[in-house]
């Protein structure tokens, strides 16, 4: 009688089973295998790694700029300190004030002597010479520019292209060349007195100051128009020369 299947060589007469065939289930890994029964899951019990864009932040890149220099903000390296301020600012303007102050009274009088001596001079030649003439006073414009340059120079080395100490400046101008003119007055009056009696009662300071009100009423009493224009060339002076040398110093600065 023939058997419904064939023997296999070495076989035990038992045809072998496939997985998963007919009445055996797929074996499943079991316990202690991977994938089996108490191995941690992919997705289970597992820290999930943070994605892009969920819960943190997008980095976008930023735009490339140009390098930085050094020094700059942001280029590696601090920023330098800023150049501590020039000291002694309102001490170089309360400076340019004393020193201009004091050439004004220095110039007045030298002024009042130079001029004074010249008249006095000019006198004793008219004289000499036997002739009657009237001595005119003069006003040396030259004079009116010296001046105003000297006063000038403290100004625009100390405070240069300070127009408001630029305006004191040239009323020290003014009042150097006016109290010139007066104490000039008070210098040829010392030597008709010395000319005529031998000597003065008084020095050309001491009239200068005790007798100003009278010098002053005779020199407006006899002033004209171009008078009082010659006393404006020494503040012309002063400013012209006050802004050629701020100019100056400015650009030796740079």
């Amino acid at each position: 009688m023939s058997q419904p299947w064939q023997q296999q060589p070495g076989g035990g007469g038992q045809p072998p089973q496939q997985p998963g065939g007919y009445g055996h289930p797929p074996q499943q890994p079991g316990y202690g295998q991977p994938g089996g029964y108490g191995q941690p899951q992919p997705g289970y019990g597992q820290p999930q790694q943070p994605q892009p864009g969920y819960g943190y932040p997008q980095q976008q890149p930023g735009p490339a700029g140009p390098p930085q220099p050094f020094g700059a903000p942001g280029g590696g390296y601090p920023a330098p300190a800023p150049p501590p301020p020039v000291p002694g600012g309102g001490n170089r303007m309360f400076l340019a004030v004393v020193a201009g102050f004091v050439l004004m009274v220095g110039l007045l009088f030298a002024y009042g002597y130079i001029v004074g001596d010249v008249l006095f001079d000019a006198r004793d030649a008219i004289e000499e010479a036997g002739l009657n003439e009237e001595i005119e006073y003069p006003q040396y414009t030259w004079a009116a520019a010296v001046i105003g340059l000297l006063i000038a120079l403290p100004f625009a080395k100390l405070a240069p292209r300070n127009w408001g100490l630029g305006a004191v400046g040239a009323v020290f101008s003014f009042l150097a060349i006016f109290l010139g003119e007066l104490f000039t007055r008070a210098v040829i009056w010392v030597g008709i007195e010395e000319a005529a009696i031998g000597t003065s009662q008084k020095s050309a300071f001491g009239y200068f100051f005790e007798d100003f009100g009278d010098f002053l009423e005779a020199w407006t009493d006899t002033a004209s128009a171009l008078n009082w224009i010659f006393l404006f060339l020494a503040p012309f002076a002063f400013f012209l020369f006050f802004k050629l040398l701020s100019d100056r110093s400015t650009s030796i600065v740079r």
